[in-house]
C-alpha cells in the first residue's frame, strides 16, 4: 500500500464526523475522487492539512526520513523544564567493629555523600515549510504523485531536524571537557592507523587496548574513568562503543566482542556499536578512533515538540513551523574513555 493511502485512511479514522461522512476511505482508483472532494469541502481539506503535517506525517513516513543513528540514546521527553537535576550518591564507608566504649551513634545522624549536575536546555530550532492549498490539490491524481509531495514537503521538515539532532548528539561527544576544560575522558592511546602497514596487526592492539579499557572500567569501582571523580563502575553489557567508520572497517564485530570478554568461559557479550563518521571538529578529538562509554552516558531530553500552522488567506497556502528544544548533555558521574591515536612507540 502507498503511503498516501495509508496517511489519508488515518487521518480519516481520527477525524471528525462531518470529515468522515463526506471524504471516503482511500483506495488505490479513488485519491482523485478525494481530491476533487477537498476541492469542495474547503474545511475538511484545512483540517486534512493540519493532521497530515502536524500529527501523521512523521509517524507513518519516519522510515523514509535521515535516521539519526545516536537517537536511541535519548532520555526521553520532559514537559515544561529547562533544567534537570543529576545526582549520584556514594558508597557508603564502615565503620568499623563496634566498640562498645566508642561514642554513641544513637545521637549522630550522617548524611550521605551526595554530588548534583545540572543539564540545561541549549538547543532551540524551528523549521518551516509553505504547502500551497492549489498545488496540494493537484497531487491528488494518484498514489504516486502524493506519495512524492509529502515525502517532499514533510521530510524535508523532519529529516532535517534529525539530521541537526544527530549533530548535536555528536558535538556533546566531541566536546566532553571536564573541570579544568582539557578532554574529559580518559584517554588510551593506541598507535596511529596511517602509520601501520599491517592492518590486521593494528586491530589486533586496538582491540588489546580496547579490552584493557573495559577491565579497568568493569572490575571494581574506581574514580579515574569520570570527570566528577565519584567511585563508580560498568556493567559490560551495559557499554557502548562509538567507533571511528575507519576502525571498523578493520575490526568486525566479532573482533570487537572479544574485548568484553570477562573470561575464556564467559558467552560472548557483544556491546553496543555505534559506527561514526567522525568526531566532529574539535582538534583533540579529531585523533580519537572509539569511545567507550556507559549506556546512558548521554543525557538528552525533547523539552518542546511542536508543529504550529500560519494560514495566509491572501496567498492561498500555510505555512507550517516546527520547533524542536532540547537538553543536550552528558552525565559527570559515568564512566567515559576515548582510544586515541598516538605516534608509534607512544602506545600501551
Amino acid at each position: 500500500m502507498a503511503y498516501s493511502i495509508e496517511i489519508l485512511n488515518n487521518i480519516r479514522d481520527n477525524a471528525s464526523e462531518e470529515y468522515k461522512s463526506r471524504i471516503p476511505e482511500a483506495t488505490q482508483t479513488n485519491i482523485a475522487t478525494i481530491g476533487q472532494a477537498f476541492k469542495t469541502y474547503t474545511l475538511l481539506y484545512n483540517e486534512f492539512a493540519s493532521a497530515l503535517v502536524n500529527k501523521i506525517g512523521k509517524t507513518l513516513i519516519e522510515q523514509k526520513m535521515f535516521k539519526n543513528r545516536l537517537a536511541k540514546y535519548k532520555s526521553g521527553e520532559i514537559i515544561d523544564a529547562q533544567d534537570v537535576e543529576d545526582i549520584f550518591v556514594e558508597m557508603a564507608k564502615a565503620e568499623g567493629k563496634y566498640d562498645p566504649q566508642g561514642t554513641n551513634p544513637l545521637g549522630r545522624r550522617d548524611a550521605l555523600d551526595v554530588k548534583v549536575y545540572y543539564h540545561r536546555e541549549n538547543r532551540q530550532d524551528c523549521y518551516a515549510i509553505s504547502i500551497g492549498d492549489i498545488d496540494f490539490r493537484k497531487v491528488f491524481t494518484s498514489p504516486a504523485t502524493l506519495d512524492t509531495f509529502i515525502k517532499g514537503q514533510i521530510n524535508a521538515v523532519y529529516s532535517g531536524d534529525a539530521y541537526d539532532e544527530y549533530l548535536c548528539m555528536k558535538n556533546v561527544l566531541s566536546t566532553y571537557k571536564g573541570e579544568n576544560g582539557r578532554c574529559g575522558y580518559f584517554e588510551y592511546a593506541v598507535p596511529y592507523y596511517e602509520e601501520i602497514d599491517n592492518k590486521t596487526e593494528w586491530a589486533k592492539t586496538f582491540v588489546k587496548t580496547l579490552r584493557k579499557a573495559v577491565l579497568d572500567l568493569t572490575l571494581e569501582p574506581s574514580t579515574q574513568y569520570n570527570v566528577a571523580g565519584v567511585k563508580t563502575w560498568c556493567e559490560p553489557d551495559n557499554m557502548t562503543l562509538f567507533i571511528h567508520k575507519d576502525v571498523a572497517v578493520e575490526c568486525d564485530v566479532e573482533l570487537l566482542a572479544k574485548a568484553f570478554h570477562q573470561s575464556n568461559t564467559d558467552l560472548k557479550v557483544v556491546p553496543d556499536i555505534v559506527i561514526m563518521d567522525n568526531f566532529g571538529d574539535d582538534v583533540e578529538m579529531q585523533k580519537a578512533y572509539a569511545i567507550l562509554v556507559d549506556r546512558d552516558f548521554l543525557k538528552v531530553w525533547d523539552t518542546l515538540s511542536h508543529m504550529e500552522p500560519q494560514r495566509n488567506a491572501q496567498g492561498l497556502f500555510t505555512n507550517y513551523f516546527y520547533h524542536h528544544h532540547q537538553i543536550l548533555s552528558a552525565s559527570k558521574f559515568k564512566n567515559a574513555v576515548v582510544l586515541m591515536g598516538m605516534p608509534t612507540g607512544l602506545y600501551g
